[in-house]
């Protein structure tokens, strides 16, 4: 049985722990919010450009654009967006499984790894990406540069296919591993109950999407990466929540034991001196 001691220690590491834990979810709800608030933000100009291409692209047979192009997919790139930290639940876990299940049964051509736990778990498996990323942060600037890299793979017909494994914040609490294909871009046409307001181009549509579809792409890409960060933030924050609950619970539960046991060893002590008193009675 463990001694008072040994129970007072225990107590201060867990208190010790729930005050990292606690810490560490305040840190959590302080980013997720900022995360939320850029997400957010970047939503309409998303929106509309999605519509300008979409009603550019509506009811067109033919292929006015190299990234629109269609193919039968025998080569195709991988992207995997992970955290770089762990702490934060089931988050990488299940995001990774469901990668690897593809990754391992048909391996690709070309296969990015965006974080440090999906290098670590590729490592692992010896696995080497041809393109790695670690300590990253959800800036146009890393969009832009893997934009360009896809853009330039599936142009040149070294992929077919592009898709990207990420995770993506259902609620505050509920997070869901997807798999979103980047390229070739779907010629997919609006609603017409919509009322969207066609447009004119000048100096024509070809030209129009020259301009477009690279930053379309570049958009759905940074997307990613927002709602992968949140998706991260709120894990972490979820947690963290239960670590601090938990921890507060064993406290909770090792304080009575602490005070049962001393209970017991005051009136193991008062038993002894009551019987040495009656004892010493007796004897005189």
């Amino acid at each position: 049985m463990s001694s008072l001691k040994d129970i007072k220690n225990r107590i201060k590491s867990v208190r010790n722990i729930q005050q990292i834990t606690k810490a560490m979810k305040m840190v959590a709800a302080s980013r997720i919010r900022k995360a939320e608030e850029q997400l957010k933000a970047a939503r309409p100009y998303a929106e509309k450009l999605k519509e300008v291409v979409f009603d550019l692209t509506a009811g067109l047979d033919e292929v006015l654009h190299p990234l629109m192009e269609v193919r039968k997919v025998e080569n195709i790139a991988v992207i995997v967006v992970s955290s770089d930290k762990g702490l934060c639940g089931a988050y990488n876990n299940n995001l990774l499984r469901m990668a690897w299940k593809e990754l391992s049964e048909n391996p690709p051509d070309k296969l990015v790894a965006i974080g440090a736990k999906a290098n670590k778990y590729l490592a692992r498996r010896g696995v080497k990406p041809d393109e790695s990323r670690i300590n990253w942060e959800p800036e146009f600037e890393l969009a832009q540069e893997y934009a360009t890299l896809v853009a330039d793979w599936f142009v040149s017909g070294e992929v077919d296919q592009v898709v990207v494994y990420y995770t993506q914040a259902v609620t505050s609490m509920t997070q869901e591993p997807v798999r979103e294909v980047v390229l070739p871009v779907k010629k997919e046409g609006l609603d017409q109950e919509t009322g969207v307001i066609p447009y004119d181009f000048e100096p024509s549509a070809d030209a129009a999407l020259d301009v477009l579809l690279p930053r379309y792409v570049r958009n759905v890409i940074f997307k990613i990466l927002m709602e992968s960060k949140v998706a991260e933030l709120a894990a972490r924050l979820k947690a963290m929540s239960n670590a601090t609950d938990n921890a507060d619970k064993l406290a909770d539960e090792l304080t009575l034991q602490f005070f049962r046991l001393r209970q017991e060893a005051i009136t193991t002590e008062i038993l002894e001196i009551c019987s040495g008193a009656e004892a010493l009675a007796q004897s005189s």
